[in-house]
């Protein structure tokens, strides 16, 4: 008698089969992985044992689409990942097609998955999401409302932002939000306003999660779009209250204007609050300035031509 999960089972290895003959590339990597059922650290262990050194980071780039192997000695290793996933030989490799043009040109933009370096599952996050209607966008105003609640943690963020469309086509932004969480309590995404929500994506090693924001309409080239949002985290009345706190963007370009305003619950108003910013990556050099409280329990900082980098607000008890 055939089981449930044996039935499973054949249909993977059926889907798989289909998607190494056609590809593309990154979604036929990604179900042999889930047929094979190895997770990506124990690839990269077993490649080691081989010899072949391949970072975590790569192997989520290589199945997310971000990135794909075209150096000599990652063709050497995606050889060796075939043998581990028990794909035939090349199988994945003449997926890969021609490669692409070497080196980043001018006015090119990082990845999404690019700005978040100490964390690079944002890259398989990511793979389901379609990111190149984003890179279109040119960020010209945004404001972040940040609502912090009774226990000195963010509750809620309002955005409104305009963009405008370098190209014609795009037709959603994407946001990918740390929401420093549990799982089972994920955000919430409300008020929008000129947008639907789309694909909503959380991670299952870590508190991320990206969701698309659907226009009404593909822009043309140059037109203005204005949306809003509200991302809501979950009640946290099992936390015990922080001792500190921050909120940051990260630009990957300048935008025009970024105003960043954090809201203190009347019980847990800071005793210091700093406005901070920092190069792009986790790692930079840190330029800060204290700020003041204002009557409404609140502070603000403001950003023109800022970017690419880091953004934001850090508050103290």
């Amino acid at each position: 008698m055939t089981t449930d999960i044996e039935r499973a089972r054949e249909h993977r290895r059926a889907e798989l089969g289909g998607l190494l003959e056609r590809g593309p590339f990154n979604v036929a990597l990604r179900a042999a992985i889930t047929a094979r059922g190895l997770s990506l650290d124990r690839i990269q262990d077993r490649l080691a044992r081989k010899g072949v050194q391949v970072s975590l980071a790569t192997l989520s780039y290589w199945q997310s689409g971000q990135r794909r192997p075209e150096r000599p000695t990652s063709l050497r290793a995606l050889e060796h990942l075939e043998t581990v996933l028990e794909v035939p030989p090349n199988s994945l490799r003449n997926l890969l097609g021609p490669p692409s043009p070497r080196g980043r040109r001018s006015g090119d933009l990082p990845g999404l998955a690019e700005l978040w370096p100490a964390k690079p599952e944002v890259a398989g996050l990511l793979g389901d999401v379609p990111t190149t209607p984003d890179r279109s966008l040119r960020r010209l105003t945004l404001h972040d409302r940040v609502f912090v609640g009774p226990d000195g943690r963010e509750r809620a963020v309002r955005c409104t932002q305009v963009m405008r469309a370098d190209c014609g086509g795009p037709d959603r932004a994407v946001l990918v939000y740390d929401w420093d969480g549990r799982a089972g309590d994920e955000p919430v995404v409300t008020g929008l306003r000129n947008c639907t929500l789309g694909k909503v994506v959380t991670s299952e090693v870590s508190s991320l999660f990206a969701a698309e924001l659907l226009f009404e309409r593909p822009l043309d080239k140059g037109e203005h779009v204005l949306i809003e949002f509200e991302v809501q985290n979950p009640r946290r009345e099992h936390r015990e209250p922080t001792t500190g706190e921050a909120y940051f963007r990260r630009f990957r370009r300048s935008v025009r204007e970024y105003l960043l305003e954090i809201c203190f619950d009347p019980a847990a108003v800071p005793r210091r609050c700093q406005h901070f910013t920092s190069p792009p990556g986790d790692s930079g050099p840190e330029t800060a300035q204290l700020l003041k409280l204002g009557m409404s329990d609140s502070v603000l900082a403001l950003g023109r031509d800022f970017g690419p980098g880091h953004f934001g607000i850090r508050w103290h008890y």
